[in-house]
């Protein structure tokens, strides 16, 4: 069967048949498209030479598969710009269900990084918490899909409000908190990069501890994308509902987090560090200023808002904006009032 990956808007990773993601209630254009790591390249050239529009039918027609179509696009970015795109995402949904493409260019906003060694152990996770986390992601990713993205996300883990969803979560979290050394051990050990990704969300959904913090920090810097996408997520949502263990939290793996390559990693990573700038630590601030101002610039203008946000809060908190009157830009849209203290 020819499958479709892609980003849902919760950025967890699924994958779907073409032909399920262009039935009935299902996506069925392209949104948006926007880019990162852009700085110092021709971004309109760019977008005029890639396979598709904003505004077509999505996913395209002719596409057996999102890879077949990232080769498309990777072949008429190298025709432009002599270089291959960092990353081609494809996420799932914006408000009125389409689809939007966001494409990582390895421009002066962008740094190579380097990750943390490879664990090589032989550590896995027992088959009972492998269903429990398969089965949260599919009730997930069908909520997400049907438009049920809102969470709750008080108690420092995430709740859906689908019930589905929730009865998942609520079960992997039992099963969390009886079993925090095995988690541990699979995500610092496990030579196994999916075992490693499953073990970050379900660490999450455990106790909140000093541990639980350090090693979930410590698999943000993780060589597998996908546990980093999990690990930063989870201490995101913590860190948005506890501020005194954000306070545990340091800021600068997740500021090179938003020079990456890839859009997960610029994703979760503004999303704690508006989290971890709500306190207004100079230090922190200063930091993102000399080492991130650029990425916060491009993210500013994507054209989401909700993936926009977290980017124009940081850079409105950087400004020395009131926070009450951060809000009601960024709730109206007013994105070059609060950019515009950087680009004068």
């Amino acid at each position: 069967m020819n499958r479709w990956r892609v980003q849902v808007a919760k950025s967890i990773v699924v994958a779907l048949s073409l032909s399920a993601v262009s039935a009935g209630a299902q996506p069925n254009r392209l949104g948006t498209i926007d880019f990162f790591g852009h700085k110092g390249l021709g971004v309109a050239a760019v977008r005029e030479a890639l396979p598709f529009r904003e505004g077509d039918a999505f996913p395209p027609a002719n596409a057996t598969s999102s890879d077949d179509v990232k080769r498309q696009v990777n072949q008429r970015v190298r025709q432009v710009i002599g270089r291959d795109p960092t990353d081609v995402s494809f996420v799932c949904c914006d408000d009125r269900q389409a689809w939007m493409a966001y494409i990582g260019l390895p421009g002066e906003s962008y740094q190579p990084l380097t990750w943390n060694p490879a664990p090589t152990g032989d550590a896995r996770l027992s088959a009972a918490a492998l269903t429990l986390h398969e089965s949260m992601d599919d009730a997930l990713m069908k909520a997400i899909m049907n438009g049920q993205a809102a969470e709750d996300d008080s108690a420092g883990y995430a709740l859906s409000k689908e019930p589905n969803a929730r009865k998942a979560q609520l079960a992997m979290r039992d099963y969390a908190l009886q079993n925090e050394a095995p988690l541990l051990n699979a995500l610092t050990s496990s030579s196994d990069g999916e075992q490693r990704a499953a073990a970050a969300t379900m660490l999450g959904y455990g106790r909140q501890s000093a541990g639980q913090i350090d090693a979930l920090v410590r698999a943000s810097l993780d060589p597998h994308e996908g546990v980093r996408n999990n690990a930063v997520r989870a201490l995101g949502v913590l860190a948005r509902a506890k501020p005194e263990l954000a306070q545990r939290i340091p800021a600068e793996p997740f500021t090179r987090l938003l020079r990456s390559g890839a859009w997960l990693d610029h994703n979760k990573g503004s999303l704690l560090l508006e989290a971890l700038t709500r306190r207004r630590d100079p230090r922190v601030l200063a930091q993102l200023r000399s080492s991130a101002l650029d990425s916060l610039l491009e993210m500013s203008r994507w054209r989401n808002i909700g993936h926009a946000s977290p980017a124009l809060s940081i850079l409105g908190r950087i400004a020395g904006m009131d926070e009450d009157r951060l809000n009601v830009l960024i709730r109206n849209g007013k994105v070059e009032e609060i950019v515009g203290a950087f680009t004068r």
